[in-house]
């Protein structure tokens, strides 16, 4: 099963992102998505919307952008 993380605090930061979980939690039901109160990633969530997936930092500089991503690394 594949969990995607998300920063509250990116989320609170950037402009849709919460938004994209949503939508991940709606079209992939059988996907485990989680927010953590802080990801660890200070740098990267002051200027890009970011996730953790299988310990890997995926960031885009737009929520949608990063939705696109995430929509096609899960096929």
């Amino acid at each position: 099963m594949k969990k995607i993380k998300y920063c509250k605090r990116n989320m609170n930061r950037m402009d849709g992102l919460e938004e994209v979980y949503k939508k991940m939690k709606g079209k992939y039901p059988d996907m485990k998505v989680k927010k953590t109160d802080c990801l660890g990633e200070c740098r990267t969530c002051k200027s890009e919307c970011f996730v953790v997936m299988k310990s890997k930092t995926i960031s885009e500089p737009t929520a949608y952008s990063l939705y696109k991503r995430l929509k096609k690394m899960i096929g």
